[in-house]
């Protein structure tokens, strides 16, 4: 699966659908912003019921608060009247012309704040459209125009104000009571209208608070419902994402490698557990390929095992032959020797043998010189007769030992094989030459014996005597050539057997080598064979651990 490719079920809930692919950043963004909506909706609700509210304070304050601040001024210019009539009076009763005045200004500036007071009610209930209050301050209005007429007759002592009507005279106090106490009753009314005007408006701000409250509680109510929902919803969606992740990894440090992690998102999560499965599919393939080589390394130990044991026994037994095959080229090196030693003796005698076949020439010379003097020399033919027959005992002598070396030399010659075959054939050739020898000189002996015996035909014998010391001057030639290069292939023969020596020696120390390589490879097989046992050891171990895995 590639690094970039993310999996997601094919069925999700709505939320997950809407929020499931979004990152973490993102969920959480869109969490804290329906916080921060509900806070700003609640907020706006409350910021526009507190402005009604605000707004019914205003109202009230205008309509009523206004309203009764002026009638209170109205109130207190009733009142500043009275204290003025109350002054003028003392200045009449007392003559008192500046108390006097004192009272008449008085009446006039109370009188305008009256006025001013009734005017500005009249324009603040004309405004609000209260026709109620407008009739009752009509009626204070007529009221205190009333009482302000008969007192500036009857007190202030001026003349009546146009289009007054002043009552008999025994109806003046009366009168007076009564525009008192309309006006104090008209007053009264305005006042009534004014706070009952004012509860209203209180009770207005007051549900209107209300309203604000609960609107702003259940606000926050339904904001925090949503939010919860939202915020909740995130939870469960990055909770679950996280359990699909914890259990694949649960399992993963249970050993059991085939619970993947459910991919239900593309967000930060959704490529954690991507991730997660690709580390785990990774490591189920590892732990397949180690238990692959588990399985191989414990066939290998176990033919490592066999083949071990089988070089072994090999080997010793390669140490054993080695050791024979060691003995015997000692032997052969031995035997070597010897042919070596008897190639010596033999040279010494075919030296021998050329030494006896010059004396021979020699003596066969003096035949001649004998034969041709043999008629002077009749007496001495029984000497040189035995010194001949003497000569021949030693050449026949010299012939059985010559045919005897050579029968050994061919022995030997076999022995050698390859080596030998040309040393075979010149053994083969001297040995003819003796046995012609041995002839010869039988030839001679029977000669010389017919000589002994006939000494008296020895004259006529002379002749075919020298004739035969000829014959045998030309053998005992023969035999020295023949000798001589019997000389020379001894001499070679000696070399090659003496290198034969030499090489048999190597040889033997070479099998001697080889038997100590073998020991050594027997040795060297035993630490391998220890070392396939741990090997063994360790395959096992490494077996034990992949079966704990759920592949």
């Amino acid at each position: 699966m590639q690094a970039d490719t993310i999996t997601t079920p094919t069925r999700r809930t709505m939320l997950e659908r809407v929020l499931g692919d979004r990152s973490l950043l993102l969920k959480s963004t869109i969490a804290a912003a329906c916080v921060a909506l509900v806070a700003v909706v609640v907020t706006a609700v409350a910021l526009s019921r507190i402005a009604t509210l605000r707004d019914s304070l205003q109202d009230m304050k205008d309509q009523h608060v206004d309203s009764m601040e002026l009638i209170a001024n109205m109130r207190h210019g009733l009142t500043e009247w009275f204290r003025s009539a109350l002054k003028y009076n003392a200045g009449v009763s007392g003559n008192d012309p500046g108390l006097k005045q004192t009272g008449l200004d008085d009446k006039d500036v109370a009188a305008a704040r009256i006025d001013d007071a009734l005017a500005a009610y009249r324009e603040i209930a004309t405004a609000s459209g209260a026709t109620d209050r407008l009739a009752k301050l009509d009626a204070f209005a007529e009221a205190v125009e009333y009482h302000r007429g008969l007192s500036n007759v009857i007190i202030f002592q001026e003349a009546p104000p146009s289009g007054f009507q002043m009552p008999a005279p025994q109806d003046i106090l009366p009168a007076f009571n009564k525009g008192d106490a309309g006006m104090a009753d008209a007053m009264n009314d305005l006042q009534a209208a004014e706070e009952a005007g004012a509860d209203a408006m209180a009770k207005e701000g007051n549900d209107a608070y209300h309203r604000a409250l609960w609107m702003t509680l259940g606000g926050l109510a339904l904001g925090f419902v949503i939010a919860g929902f939202v915020g909740i919803g995130v939870m469960r969606l990055i909770k679950r994402q996280l359990a699909t992740v914890s259990t694949a990894l649960r399992a993963v440090a249970d050993g059991d490698l085939t619970v993947p992690a459910e991919v239900r998102s593309r967000d930060e999560l959704g490529q954690m557990a991507e991730a997660t499965n690709r580390a785990r599919e990774g490591l189920l393939t590892s732990v397949r390929q180690l238990n692959h080589g588990a399985e191989v390394l414990g066939d290998v130990t176990q033919r490592l095992t066999s083949i071990t044991t089988r070089l072994d026994a090999e080997a010793r037994e390669a140490s054993e032959q080695a050791g024979l095959v060691a003995g015997t080229a000692g032997e052969v090196s031995a035997s070597v020797q010897s042919v070596a030693a008897g190639s010596d003796e033999m040279g010494a005698s075919i030296r021998e043998i050329s030494e006896n076949a010059n004396n021979a020439a020699q003596v066969a010379s003096s035949a001649v010189g004998v034969a041709q003097t043999t008629n002077d020399t009749v007496a001495k033919l029984g000497t040189s007769s035995e010194e001949i027959g003497n000569v021949v005992k030693v050449i026949t002598a010299i012939a059985e030992q010559t045919n005897l070396l050579a029968l050994n030399a061919t022995i030997e010659a076999a022995r050698a094989g390859e080596l030998g075959k040309g040393f075979a054939v010149v053994a083969t050739e001297v040995k003819d030459l003796a046995q012609e020898t041995a002839k010869a000189t039988e030839d001679i002996a029977r000669r010389v014996e017919a000589i002994q015996a006939d000494t008296s035909s020895a004259v006529v014998a002379i002749q075919e005597i020298s004739r035969i010391i000829s014959e045998i001057n030309d053998y005992q030639v023969t035999i020295a050539s023949a000798v001589e290069e019997q000389t020379a292939t001894t001499n070679e023969m000696s070399r090659s057997i003496g290198e034969a020596a030499n090489g048999s020696s190597v040889i033997a120390g070479n099998i001697n080598a080889v038997a100590s390589a073998a020991h050594a490879t027997t040795a060297a097989l035993g630490e391998a064979e220890s070392s396939v046992g741990e090997l063994t050891q360790v395959a096992g171990e490494l077996r034990e651990v992949v079966q704990r895995f759920r592949v």
